[in-house]
């Protein structure tokens, strides 16, 4: 074959082929690479392991991942950790860190762009070389230290600062932290020994609606937890869910959406008056209420956030104390079946739109929700006193169609402003239940929010309904 045919030939097949710069140079322990567009997660195998755009990397436990991308830059995960690749290519390298912690060295010398983006932030190497640590906790929020070098932090909101070495920052929903100074090393090791024994010792995970058994399960072995449900149209949405204890008394449950258009995540974190048990099914199965009897724990502070990766709805109460409302005054918040039904009761509640205060309540050991006081010129959570005194609401919950399992809320504002909130009981194979099955524990739940220009929508897994509802 003549030389200039061959070149010409050996260059369309170079085009034609994707682009596969990354590399899995090493994994330790349970790692676990999913390709481009697929469903399932699968043990690593043999390295090297080539990867390409989109494809996905997390560790288990104590486990450990090393990637080469583009560049000369590596990327190495610590366990329970979950990264993709964005764009790996010539003079570009971007990551997606959605979850644990990592170690990236860098450069961006010759114009290089190399950036990992979190829910919450998206952080860019600045010169030569770059080396810096990420820890993406539960809800997105994000922790950046710079070891060496300098690096750029942008919020969700445009706000950005650099870090020099030695320097780091939180980031989450309310946007980019003051920079603080980083931990020695020392300190560091102490941090990441002290991480890694919590999971050890607290880290649960949950599927389906056995908590029983996953919390058995997960003390032998790692779990599959990803997997593709339906929406309510019919298009399949990429779902993962983690339970993680962060403290003893301390609950949180994080579920993710991958889908074409991008992340969105709902996270529910709760504090409880006692250390929980191993065993969380009964914890779970008492967030909703128990009849006869209050539950053994109580959940006196929680904040859940529901955000499409940019802008968020977040909802917070606190002085959580359980209350028998069919023995209180209130004969509208009684339970059908008659005897005592406990439920929690929060004196404290506040719901934030991108971040902004849109109503709120307090008083002091309330036993029914109508004796709470409406907060008008200060924040019910902190008492901060409000630059304008908060818009009248009206709220009104219908159900539009009689033949499906749909639930609307509307929240009107006297400022022209308005919430609205779509909650949907899906079908196992796609769209929305008949209108009998609203409510029902077995079935997954599609949740929609609108409010100003953001829409988020949620598809949640049947066994986190007890937590979606912990609201007032």
């Amino acid at each position: 074959m003549p030389p200039v045919r061959a070149f010409f030939l050996a260059a369309l097949l170079f085009a034609a082929s994707p682009l596969r710069a990354a590399v899995l140079r090493e994994a330790t322990g349970l790692v676990q690479v999913r390709s481009a567009g697929g469903d399932n997660w699968r043990p690593a195998g043999k390295t090297p392991r080539p990867l390409g755009e989109g494809d996905g990397v997390r560790t288990g436990f104590n486990a450990k991942a090393r990637l080469e991308l583009d560049g000369g830059s590596v990327l190495e995960t610590a366990g329970n950790a979950h990264v993709s690749i964005e764009v790996d290519g010539p003079g570009h390298t971007s990551l997606n860190a959605l979850f644990g912690g990592m170690r990236l060295t860098a450069s961006a010398a010759g114009g290089r762009s190399v950036s990992v983006r979190t829910p919450t932030c998206v952080v860019r190497a600045r010169g030569d070389r770059v080396a810096l640590r990420l820890t993406v906790a539960g809800g997105g929020s994000t922790t950046v230290e710079v070891e060496q070098g300098v690096a750029g932090v942008e919020d969700n909101r445009g706000r950005a600062l650099l870090l020099s070495a030695g320097q780091r920052v939180d980031v989450d929903l309310a946007g980019v932290h003051e920079a603080t100074a980083a931990p020695t090393p020392v300190q560091a090791r102490r941090i990441d020994f002290l991480g890694m024994m919590r999971r050890e010792l607290g880290f649960e995970l949950s599927r389906g609606d056995d908590f029983e058994a996953a919390a058995r399960e997960s003390r032998r072995e790692e779990h599959e937890l990803g997997r593709a449900l339906s929406d309510a149209d019919g298009r399949r949405v990429r779902v993962e869910e983690y339970v993680v204890r962060p403290a003893a008394n301390r609950l949180a449950l994080v579920v993710m959406n991958g889908r074409g258009d991008g992340l969105s995540y709902f996270s529910w974190d709760g504090t409880f008056d006692l250390a929980l048990p191993r065993n969380l099914e009964p914890v779970f199965a008492g967030l909703a209420g128990t009849a006869g009897a209050p539950t053994p724990w109580t959940v006196t502070d929680f904040a859940t956030t529901r955000s499409n990766g940019r802008e968020a709805l977040v909802e917070a109460g606190s002085g959580g104390h359980q209350v028998d409302v069919n023995g209180n005054a209130d004969p509208l918040d009684d339970v059908a079946g008659g005897g005592m039904a406990f439920r929690t009761l929060f004196d404290r509640y506040g719901v934030y739109a991108g971040g902004v205060l849109k109503r709120g309540f307090f008083g002091a050991a309330l036993q029914t929700y109508a004796d709470k006081t409406a907060s008008t010129a200060n924040d019910p959570l902190t008492g901060a006193a409000l630059a304008a005194p908060l818009p009248v609401v009206v709220i009104n919950t219908t159900f539009p169609d009689a033949a499906s399992a749909r639930r609307a809320t509307l929240e009107s504002y006297g400022d022209g402003t308005a919430i609205t909130r779509e909650e949907l009981s899906l079908e196992f194979g796609g769209g929305v239940a008949p209108r009998a099955s609203y409510g029902s524990p077995d079935l997954n739940v599609e949740e929609r929010v609108d409010f100003g220009r953001t829409t988020i929508r949620l598809v949640m897994p049947s066994a986190a309904s007890a937590v979606t509802r912990q609201a007032p």
